[in-house]
């Protein structure tokens, strides 16, 4: 009897101990999405002696390299890995593809990589004269002959003209966007997938509290997106290159940026249009140390999502409320 009974209170006890264990709460960065811009039919803009996909690319593999030596948990995905446009078909097709290959993988962060450019002017310079030797005709008949003759012809040579647009650029997505709401459809289509939406692109949200609780993710996912931003170019900065800073594309969306479902930057990496800037980008050490500019911005913002994920469980561990869920549907709820 005194045995079966110090059975069940070690199992009562055993019982209790696993309910008030905490529950783990799973790394807030796991899973990165490096997208090459452009590709095969689309190399985007177009420098002296190379392009900007082929350079996007060059760039990508070495943050992808970078990462896995030095954030060796993170899983890194890559949209492509050739010259070729991403999936395959024309431009929007892949740009499509793009963004549902960052939402089915359930990504946590995403990075495009692009080069910048302006308006090209080439010019014509006097470069000296050659002589030229010509014939005249005189006389007719069997006194018809030809006379050489000379002149100095002028020697034109067409130059690129030096483009004075250096720098780099990191956009988040357009603010006229994010009102309209399409992040947050993203963004939607990827917190309710448990509960059967439709993950097409024309698919709206259709329940209160799943609108309520993607509103919510969303502004998130804008503050992280902006943070990681303003790394990046902080990070430029730090090696002496010149930022313009964090911008947004408000007369034209980003689509990259606005269909995926997580935070989301895309980064001009510099401008390619720029001799100097194109020599940079498209040698070795300039796309390391640009690749490298990139990863030590990640790295800065996966230890910021740590420390907060960390002060929040500390909170818990405190007794002090936090949002949940449960309570988002119950704020849907009211409102019906």
């Amino acid at each position: 009897m005194l045995k079966n009974i110090f059975i069940l209170g070690l199992s009562i006890c055993t019982l209790y101990a696993n309910a008030k264990k905490p529950k783990v709460a799973k790394p807030p960065l796991q899973t990165i999405i490096i997208d090459p811009g452009h590709g095969g039919v689309d190399q985007g803009a177009g420098g002296a002696k190379s392009t900007e996909a082929e350079n996007a690319l060059a760039i990508s593999f070495k943050v992808r390299e970078l990462l896995k030596q030095q954030i060796p948990e993170l899983k890194v995905l890559m949209t492509r890995e050739k010259n070729e446009l991403a999936g395959g078909g024309n431009k929007q097709e892949s740009l499509h593809y793009i963004a549902n290959f960052a939402n089915q993988n359930k990504a946590d962060l995403f990075v495009s990589i692009h080069l910048n450019s302006t308006n090209v002017r080439y010019e014509r310079r006097l470069e000296g004269y050659r002589t030229e030797t010509y014939y005249v005709t005189t006389g007719k008949g069997k006194k018809k002959k030809k006379t050489p003759k000379t002149r100095e012809v002028p020697i034109y040579v067409r130059y690129r003209s030096e483009n004075q647009a250096t720098g780099t650029q990191t956009y988040i997505w357009a603010a006229n966007n994010y009102v309209n709401g399409t992040k947050e459809s993203a963004v939607g289509r990827n917190t309710e997938e448990e509960e059967g939406i439709d993950s097409s692109f024309q698919t709206e949200l259709t329940s209160v509290e799943a609108k309520i609780r993607a509103n919510l993710y969303t502004k998130a996912f804008f503050n992280k997106s902006k943070k990681l931003a303003e790394m990046v170019e902080e990070e430029f900065a730090k090696v002496g290159r010149k930022s313009w800073g964090v911008m947004q594309r408000n007369e034209k969306s980003i689509w990259v940026l606005q269909a995926t479902g997580m935070p989301s930057i895309l980064v001009e990496t510099g401008f390619i249009s720029d001799l100097k800037e194109e020599d940079y980008l498209s040698s070795e050490q300039g796309q390391t140390e640009t690749a490298q500019c990139v990863v030590n911005a990640i790295i800065r913002y996966k230890q910021n999502l740590e420390a907060a994920q960390k002060h929040a469980d500390d909170l818990r561990a405190g007794g002090d409320s936090l949002p949940t869920q449960s309570m988002i549907k119950n704020v849907g709820s009211n409102n019906r």
